[in-house]
């Protein structure tokens, strides 16, 4: 049965459209949440995006003063509408700037969080502010290439016996050997888990403090000795460090869960035929 709200119709095909933009969001956050992604429900969720889309767009277009003719110029001419026929392009754009101009009215509506509820959500969700185990390491890269690897591999391999030997210190090792030494001078990123291969994870994090890995691959250009030099545990992070974020993060829910409120609105007073809504929806 055709998808029609208030009699407009949804066509498969913008159906389709939606379903492939929204699959790669929507496949991760299932497998988040510990479930499995199907193509019934990831349909389902697509056609309650358009569904709220649409009521959206024809609520600001009843509601909003339309642009003059010199705020569309200017949208035309600061974003990308070739997607869409050149006749319908000014039309599209006066109708966006409605649009966001009613998502701003919405927005106005909400009140920046208290520091009061702050704190309350920061004491009542103290897991959520816990800084991940982490890694502090230096190394010793060299580039490679298919021609060159079975070489370098040899080679880290001389280097860290020479190591291990006390022939060589690793500060030594790393100005001597090290492609990236004059770059970075033979320290990498702090890791935390799930920043790299599974495989070179599990041997990193093995790694006991002042250790040496074997030689790690990364990707298909580089090989690497790993010396660990911190192990950082997981730690609370103090209110002071999130504070800033966490307000944000609580006013950009408050306004999201605003213009759910809204859509819930227009979805109840609209007549949608071929589509009934079921949990979990799109909007949550």
């Amino acid at each position: 049965m055709a998808v029609k709200v208030d009699g407009v119709e949804i066509t498969e095909q913008e159906i389709q459209a939606e379903v492939e933009a929204l699959r790669p969001e929507y496949v991760e956050y299932v497998r988040q949440q510990g479930g499995e992604p199907s193509d019934e429900q990831v349909r389902e969720w697509a056609v309650e995006n358009l569904i709220e889309g649409l009521l959206l767009r024809h609520e600001a277009i009843k509601t909003q003063p339309v642009p003059n003719e010199e705020r569309v110029r200017k949208e035309l001419e600061s974003a990308d509408y070739s997607a869409f026929p050149e006749a319908l392009r000014a039309e599209q754009a006066r109708v966006n700037l409605q649009q966001r101009r009613l998502v701003r009215e919405i927005r106005k509506t909400v009140k920046p969080p208290a520091e009061e509820e702050v704190r309350a959500f920061y004491a009542g969700n103290p897991e959520v502010f816990v800084a991940a185990e982490g890694l502090r390491l230096s190394h010793i890269c060299r580039w490679v290439d298919p021609v060159t690897r079975a070489d370098a591999f040899l080679d880290l391999l001389r280097i860290k016996s020479e190591i291990e030997q006390g022939r060589i210190s690793w500060v030594e090792a790393v100005q001597a050997y090290s492609d990236t030494a004059e770059r970075d001078s033979g320290m990498f990123a702090t890791v935390v888990r799930g920043d790299l291969p599974k495989e070179a994870e599990e041997a990193l994090f093995a790694l006991a403090p002042g250790a040496i890995s074997d030689v790690i691959e990364l990707d298909t250009q580089t090989l690497h000795l790993f010396k660990l030099l911190v192990k950082l545990e997981p730690q609370q992070m103090p209110y002071e460090a999130v504070e800033a974020n966490l307000k944000s993060s609580l006013f950009e829910q408050a306004c999201q869960d605003a213009l759910n409120a809204r859509l819930d609105l227009l979805k109840a007073a609209a007549v949608i035929e071929g589509w009934s809504p079921s949990e979990p929806t799109a909007a949550q």
